[in-house]
């Protein structure tokens, strides 16, 4: 397979799940505000900006943090490569260019996305409802990977469109529960000083008023986990369980350990290794991390530092992305 190919199929996947966790993070925010008016004037919009890695762009652009500039930013400002309107033009033209290697079906969904979305702006959506607007974005994604599923041969580039989406997946899901961990942290009181600093495993445990819990019900829907946790842990809301499912569950598809274990095997069948030593830097950067979650702990991870720990799975689902160009995308 040719790598420019490759490197399409790679970043269709990357681009149309990074559009989904877009239009996911904004939904929940922004819902999250009208449904809790007090707890909306104290959340930032600036906790989303920080989740996307792209605040210091926006304050190049915009002067404040408003509703119409962050629907704006997020939904269809060119000028953010990041944007699900950039993520679903982007996915577009890769699709455009590798057309002989992804079904007819896919293109024409890639096609249908791209045509719908430019019709809308912000105006359009704040005239209506933004909830439709984020409904559409998430069905057009949940439809594209449906189509591929369906269609796609098994084969390079099915394992290339896997590794970028799962990757991607990853690395949002970090994003989400490291910036929310945050928000939703209490704040205690020492020697009347506030502190925030790593709490205990007891104190993880039983963190979870009514305030905290309606925020990490938020979180859960950010990545649409809010019902299987439900159906995993009946027993209620609390940091650690939310922490373990989204970073450890190896069932639950958008968790960091389930999501990382698909790149792992998406690498391995491209290169036909079926050792366990690694054959290049991209098997060797996914088995490392891989490694580390199945033998991991929530609580392990809470009381050494959740927001270190995060912020380390971040950084190494980008070392993961620069040696997958390295190891397969350079041309």
């Amino acid at each position: 397979m040719l790598s420019r190919h490759a490197d399409a199929a790679f970043w269709i996947g990357r681009y149309i799940e990074r559009a989904e966790a877009t239009a996911r993070m904004i939904d929940v925010h922004y819902h999250f505000g009208l449904e809790s008016p007090v707890i909306g004037e104290a959340l930032r919009w600036s906790s989303i900006l920080a989740i996307s890695g792209q605040e210091e762009l926006y304050r190049e652009l915009y002067k404040t943090e408003d509703e119409r500039s962050i629907l704006h930013f997020f939904g269809f400002d060119e000028r953010n490569t990041s944007s699900i309107y950039s993520c679903i033009r982007l996915a577009r033209e890769n699709g455009r260019s590798i057309r002989d290697q992804i079904s007819s079906e896919m293109w024409k969904c890639l096609n249908q996305m791209y045509l719908q979305f430019r019709e809308w702006d912000v105006d359009f959506v704040l005239a209506g409802s933004p909830f439709t607007f984020f409904e559409k974005v998430k069905e057009g994604s949940q439809l594209f990977q449906g189509v591929t599923n369906r269609t796609l041969m098994m084969g390079e580039s099915r394992d290339f469109h896997d590794a970028g989406r799962f990757l991607e997946r990853a690395d949002q899901t970090a994003r989400i529960l490291d910036v929310k961990y945050h928000d939703l942290l209490p704040t205690f009181a020492i020697d009347g000083h506030a502190d925030t600093a790593p709490i205990t495993t007891a104190e993880a445990g039983s963190i979870g008023g009514p305030i905290d819990v309606h925020g990490w019900i938020a979180v859960l829907k950010s990545v649409g986990a809010f019902e299987a946790f439900r159906k995993t842990y009946r027993q209620g809301v609390t940091p650690s369980r939310v922490a373990h499912f989204l970073l450890l569950n190896p069932q639950f598809p958008a968790s960091v350990r389930h999501s990382v274990g698909r790149i792992d095997g998406c690498l391995r069948r491209i290169s036909g290794n079926r050792d366990l030593a690694p054959h290049n830097d991209a098997e060797r950067e996914v088995g490392r991390l891989y490694n580390e979650l199945n033998y991991m702990r929530a609580e392990d991870i809470i009381t050494g530092g959740l927001h270190e720990f995060l912020e380390d799975v971040q950084d190494r689902c980008s070392q993961i992305g620069e040696a997958v160009h390295r190891s397969y995308l350079e041309y």
